[in-house]
């Protein structure tokens, strides 16, 4: 997936621009109500991830399984603080978590422990 806004707090501070997250899912598609919605989500940088293939290009199915719009992967709140994504971030935790892991090599740790590394960071400092 690519990183579109580091406005939430799940992804701020990195700087990374693609994760990987493994897909597990053939639904959750998302849509907006209207492009008023979908416009003002973009506008205010709301749109943290997109779906894209293994080179960081937008791309359709199976890239995209579930069809959202504008390939978008994870959007946030306003306040940065709630993440909604697919694919789950916890798939991809352990480097062995990786379904090429045996041939890409081991990393610490999988991309997804970015997002909960961050929270927990966010919580540390804020509270």
């Amino acid at each position: 997936m690519k990183v579109c806004s580091n406005k939430s707090i799940f992804i701020k501070n990195s700087d990374v621009s693609t994760i990987y997250l493994p897909i597990a899912h053939g639904e959750g598609k998302f849509i907006t109500k209207d492009e008023t919605v979908l416009n003002r989500i973009t506008m205010n940088h709301q749109v943290i991830f997109q779906y894209v293939n293994e080179r960081g290009e937008e791309a359709d199915y199976s890239w995209n399984p579930g069809g959202s719009i504008q390939n978008i992967a994870g959007i946030c709140d306003q306040t940065g603080q709630i993440l909604g994504m697919m694919p789950h971030p916890e798939r991809h935790i352990e480097p062995t978590h990786h379904p090429r892991w045996t041939r890409n090599g081991l990393k610490e740790w999988g991309d997804g422990f970015l997002i909960f590394r961050n929270a927990v960071q966010y919580v540390k400092t804020s509270f």
